[in-house]
């Protein structure tokens, strides 16, 4: 039985096992042996050059990658026997403190040693002559042998003519092998850029130039700005440049920190990824800084350190980069706020409007209508001052079309942030815009106080949306509308109510043609309803509902019977249309199935019958071009001259105009189609083409799309194209007394052309139900 009583305890360790542990915790890879060497062997040239002023890129760095041993050799400064002893040999000391260390920008500073060595191999040789020296140490010891306060490292000192340097040799542990293509990936990350030649068996992985690098990665940049910028305790010069892309590019060098100068640079790339830090060149680990630019590159400074375990940098490091990003990107959205590229980059936009700095939004765009334009945001307070101005941040078409009027300009906020939001913080508090309104006052103008003029157009239009748009409940009337509105439609029980601002330009030119040249009034009228009144009452119009197809649809199978055209004349035509728009069939079997169709009618066009729509309709082209029709792709109704008689085929335009869609030529169709179907063309309707070899299609469908109408021409000789083609085309047909005409494309143009002689070709029509 033990007696009671003090004693100690002796403490101890297994030297082996602490050293396999020490080095797996700070060294994450094998690999890092070889790292930890080379960045020692760095250091030590990095010295000598500083110490006898001689060119790095003259030094030299050998590594043999063998399968049992590792040798990393240097021609730097080498090590006296007291730095040999007490930094190299016991873990905890840094030898690389010194003012020669601090002046020569040294990479590490921790004094791990050669302890951490031993987590990879089981013994350890070096031999080094320091510059001072005329004795070469050369020491040694094996992992096994090694214990704690014990002498267990071999030291001779050899008296020899040898270069400077050390050479570190180890044998490594059968566990953690290491080969040559692993070795040379691996340090290549970091030793890439030196300048001093770093050699693995034979191949060298360094001395890649760095602005090489550089430059690279700022091909397609072209510099907008260089300006000197400071930030706190930074300050530096800053070089701005973007792409193609709208991208930017930021270098900042001449760095200073507190008024000291720092040497190095910071390269970054919008959206470049990773930010890799760097210390005189050689490769430390990624930086996790981020900010709104996605800016990554690279970052190579001499305040940067890496933790003992070089797989990061030290707080103070990520923290002195991080500052300088946020410097950075202060100062590029300053210089980009004014360039083109603040309305295309959403970063820098984001950026903004992360940090409150919507003036800096002055040079993101907004849409404003009715000219469907897009203006700075800086330019609204200014634009057209002398009209009322109003914000809409939906997609209402109704409201779009009310408050958008050449009385009244509507600027549309985008629907997509971060644009959105830095468009309603800007036009709110800077220009300090009103939404629209939620009612819009409407004063309506009695019978008793209109000019004769303005009477005769109020029935003249109620007449036409009669006629032409089989509307007979319709209220319309002169008005005072608030906020600039031009045109207020509001369904009520009795009647569809349609307002007009009083005074307008499209209704004042309409009134003196009614004054000064009458013949035209009908002609210009109609044109006013389909480019002004139609936009604003599309969903009202009968074609527009179920009840209006279906009677289109019997007015137009009245027509069939009465030519006696049988239902059993229709071919697979309409599937293989709709089938060959959705990619499913072939144009040729559409031009296959056509033939067997009703039967063909040739169409003849003489030279004679070539003219301009200048001669025929004059006033089409002499109306104000101010306000287009609208180029939407959706039912539109046709340009009505029912009281001119046209003995022309094919008509051209001298120049373009945006009332005719910039079409120069239109094509009358055959006779027989006008008298069985004109009446479709005479309702709003879309406009669509295929062509291919001999042949051109048009659909047109009604406002339902439940109702289509095809028109084949086959011509003679084959189009110019050899591509087959099909798109979509604003509806520009011009109905006359006798004719119809249809628009032609600028690219099949050439195929209805008449120099002499006439053309001969072929077509086929019929409704689609």
């Amino acid at each position: 039985m033990t007696e009671p009583g003090k004693e100690k305890i002796a403490f101890d360790v297994e030297t082996s096992r602490i050293l396999q542990i020490l080095s797996s915790e700070i060294y994450d890879s094998p690999k890092a042996f070889l790292r930890e060497n080379v960045q020692n062997a760095y250091d030590a040239i990095l010295m000598r050059c500083t110490a006898q002023d001689l060119p790095v890129e003259e030094r030299r760095i050998e590594i043999t990658v063998k399968p049992d041993r590792l040798t990393v050799r240097d021609d730097g400064i080498g090590m006296t026997e007291d730095v040999l002893k007490n930094n190299f040999w016991k873990a905890g000391s840094s030898g690389k403190k010194s003012e020669l260390a601090q002046r020569s920008g040294v990479i590490g500073t921790f004094g791990i040693g050669a302890m951490a060595n031993f987590g990879v191999c089981t013994a350890l040789r070096v031999e080094t002559r320091h510059i001072e020296s005329e004795l070469t140490l050369v020491s040694s010891a094996k992992r096994d042998d090694l214990k704690i306060a014990q002498d267990c490292i071999d030291l001779e000192r050899i008296a020899e003519d040898r270069e400077p340097g050390t050479i570190v040799m180890a044998d490594l542990d059968p566990a953690n092998p290491i080969d040559e293509s692993a070795a040379c990936e691996y340090l290549s990350q970091y030793v890439r850029f030196l300048p001093v030649p770093v050699i693995v068996n034979g191949r060298l992985i360094s001395q890649e130039g760095f602005e090489d690098t550089l430059a690279g990665k700022a091909k397609g940049f072209e510099q907008i700005s260089s300006c000197v910028v400071s930030r706190g305790e930074y300050a530096g010069t800053l070089q701005v440049s973007v792409n193609g892309q709208n991208r930017v590019l930021a270098r900042l060098t001449d760095i200073e920190l507190n008024g000291t100068a720092i040497k190095g640079e910071t390269f970054f790339v919008q959206d470049g990824g990773t930010t890799h830090g760097f210390r005189n060149l050689f490769g430390l680990a990624p930086v996790p800084v981020s900010g709104h630019y996605g800016f990554g590159g690279f970052v190579n400074l001499d305040i940067l350190h890496p933790t003992a375990g070089r797989e990061a940098l030290s707080r103070e490091s990520i923290q002195h980069v991080a500052n300088l990003l946020a410097m950075v990107e202060a100062e590029v959205s300053q210089v980009i706020a004014d360039t083109p590229v603040a309305d295309a980059n959403q970063q820098f936009q984001q950026y903004i409007l992360s940090h409150g700095l919507t003036p800096l939004a002055k040079g993101v765009k907004i849409s404003v209508r009715p000219a469907d334009d897009m203006i700075a945001l800086g330019s609204v307070a200014t634009y057209e001052p002398d009209k009322p101005k109003h914000y809409y941040t939906g997609q209402d078409a109704t409201i779009l079309k009310r408050f958008a009027s050449d009385q009244a300009n509507l600027f549309h906020v985008s629907q997509a942030n971060p644009r959105r939001k830095l468009q309603l913080r800007y036009l709110s508090q800077i220009v300090k815009l009103e939404q629209v309104p939620e009612r819009t006052i409407v004063e309506r103008i009695s019978a008793t106080q209109l000019t004769i003029e303005e009477a005769m157009f109020l029935v003249r239009l109620r007449s036409i949306l009669l006629d032409d748009y089989l509307m007979p409940d319709v209220d319309a009337a002169f008005a005072t509308i608030s906020h600039g509105v031009s045109f207020h439609v509001e369904k009520t029980d009795r009647a569809l109510q349609i307002s007009i601002a009083r005074g307008i330009p499209a209704v004042s030119m309409v009134l003196e043609c009614y004054t000064a040249a009458r013949d035209v009034f009908d002609g210009f009228m109609k044109d006013f309803v389909r480019e002004h009144i139609y936009p604003h009452i599309r969903d009202y119009v009968p074609s527009s509902t179920k009840q209006g197809r279906d009677a289109l649809y019997k007015r137009l199978k009245e027509n069939k019977e009465l030519f006696r055209i049988e239902e059993s004349d229709y071919g697979a035509i309409e599937s293989l249309l709709a089938d060959y728009l959705a990619g499913k069939a072939e144009f040729s079997d559409v031009i296959r199935t056509s033939r067997s169709r009703a039967a063909v009618q040739r169409q003849h066009v003489s030279r004679a019958q070539v003219g301009s729509v200048e001669d025929e309709f004059p006033d089409i082209i002499q109306a104000n071009d101010s306000a287009p029709p609208p180029n939407e792709l959706e039912a539109a109704p046709p340009i009505m001259r029912e009281d001119v008689e046209s003995d022309m085929k094919v008509l051209t335009v001298s120049a373009e105009h945006q009332k005719l869609n910039n079409f120069k030529m239109f094509l009358a169709i055959s006779d027989r189609m006008v008298k069985r179907e004109g009446e479709f063309l005479r309702w709003p309707h879309t406009t669509k083409l295929i062509w291919g070899a001999h042949r051109v299609i048009y659909i047109f469908a009604d406002t339902t799309g439940s109702i289509s109408l095809y028109y084949d021409i086959e011509l003679k000789s084959p189009l110019e194209t050899d591509q087959t083609g099909g798109a979509m085309f604003p509806t520009t047909t011009i109905v006359t007394k006798n004719r119809i005409f249809i628009p032609v494309p600028g690219a099949l143009e050439p195929a209805f052309q008449i120099t002499d002689g006439d053309k001969e070709f072929y077509v086929r029509f019929d409704t689609i139900p």
